[in-house]
């Protein structure tokens, strides 16, 4: 990979991403965005080409991408921009990485046919969160009884991962407060609801349980009958916010007041995120865990080295969680975010080394 078209430069995550690949060198970049001004001062320090492009202009894009080896889309929501831009690039022939991309659009996309490698959802969740529970199979010598995950944390907001969370509670394949239970969904019960495990979380933490269609499609993959996967969220302002704007349906978006809120949340306190997940068998449990302060770089990072992989990946549309070698990935994005730690362990033995993942 020698040419990227990054789109949503300027945002939490293509920052991420820009600076990860950056860090890597011999890249050559396009970094385009909608504020050239904003574009100048992120490629500060850096030989980039900039250019002022709306991704809703889809001749604008391909023109673009026609001279790169793989376009990068970091533009939010998802829900908005994903499906034309990936479409623009197939249509270039250019491989094409998103951090985004719910289970209808890997539908859309492998009807509509790709004669390129496209990867979605090459975010922290989904993405990410598939990824450790591929850890945990590789690290368990027999079958998984059962898997209790937590992914969550205290994070300032964006309007665009507001707007993305929003859109989550609409997704029909999605299912809240919903548990995997021997190979059916059902609801939960409060004896699912597990609070968020410490050090990890907060002990202000709450734990909400939310089956999404990549952990289903993890399990099937695992041969993984019963998983309750919870959210978790840390700030009893943040939470309020939230679901005020959900029960408004979306009909008055004040997203100022829930990063508002966010901030009040986190006046005094560190941010932080993690997803840990734990596997039960006879034999006793084995938990992965994977942290950092800021969840925004973690998915600008799955999408970089999504972006190393995609052309040496066949034709047609894959979630994140579904490419080789996942402790690599999750090394590589360890390894690209100041703080962040990976482990994966037997309950009550010492973690098992990094570089042996």
């Amino acid at each position: 990979m020698t040419g990227v078209l990054l789109l949503g430069g300027t945002g939490a995550v293509g920052r991420g991403c820009f600076d990860v690949l950056t860090r890597l060198g011999g890249i050559h970049f396009v970094l385009a965005g909608r504020d050239e001004a904003r574009l100048r001062a992120v490629a500060s320090g850096v030989d980039v080409e900039i250019a002022r492009i709306d991704v809703t202009d889809a001749a604008a894009v391909a023109a673009a991408a026609t001279h790169c080896d793989v376009v990068i889309n970091c533009a939010g929501p998802s829900t908005r921009f994903s499906a034309q831009v990936a479409e623009v690039a197939i249509a270039a022939g250019v491989p094409y990485v998103d951090p985004g991309g719910d289970h209808a659009l890997i539908d859309r996309l492998t009807a509509y046919g790709t004669g390129v490698p496209v990867v979605l959802q090459a975010g922290v969740q989904p993405g990410l969160s598939g990824l450790l529970l591929r850890l945990l199979a590789l690290h368990r010598a027999g079958a998984i009884d059962d898997v209790t995950a937590w992914c969550g944390g205290l994070q300032e907001l964006t309007s665009a991962s507001v707007l993305e969370y929003l859109a989550s509670l609409h997704d029909t394949q999605s299912h809240s407060g919903a548990v995997l239970r021997d190979g059916v969904i059902r609801r939960a019960t409060p004896d699912d609801c597990v609070p968020a495990p410490a050090p990890h979380f907060s002990q202000s933490a709450t734990a909400r349980p939310h089956l999404d269609t990549e952990t289903v499609a993890v399990a099937a993959h695992l041969g993984i009958d019963s998983v309750c996967w919870m959210n978790v969220f840390d700030g009893a302002h943040t939470t309020r916010a939230m679901q005020r704007l959900a029960i408004d349906d979306e009909r008055s978006h004040d997203l100022e007041a829930v990063r508002s809120a966010a901030k009040l949340d986190l006046f005094g306190r560190e941010p932080y995120f993690a997803i840990v997940a734990r596997a039960h068998d006879s034999l006793g449990s084995t938990t992965a865990a994977f942290s950092c302060p800021d969840s925004y770089r973690a998915t600008g990072a799955v999408a970089a080295f999504a972006a190393m992989q995609v052309a040496n990946m066949p034709a047609g549309v894959h979630p994140f969680w579904s490419i080789d070698e996942p402790s690599r990935a999750l090394e590589f994005v360890t390894d690209a975010i100041p703080q962040a730690t990976l482990s994966c362990c037997r309950d009550s033995a010492l973690p098992i080394e990094e570089g042996a993942l």
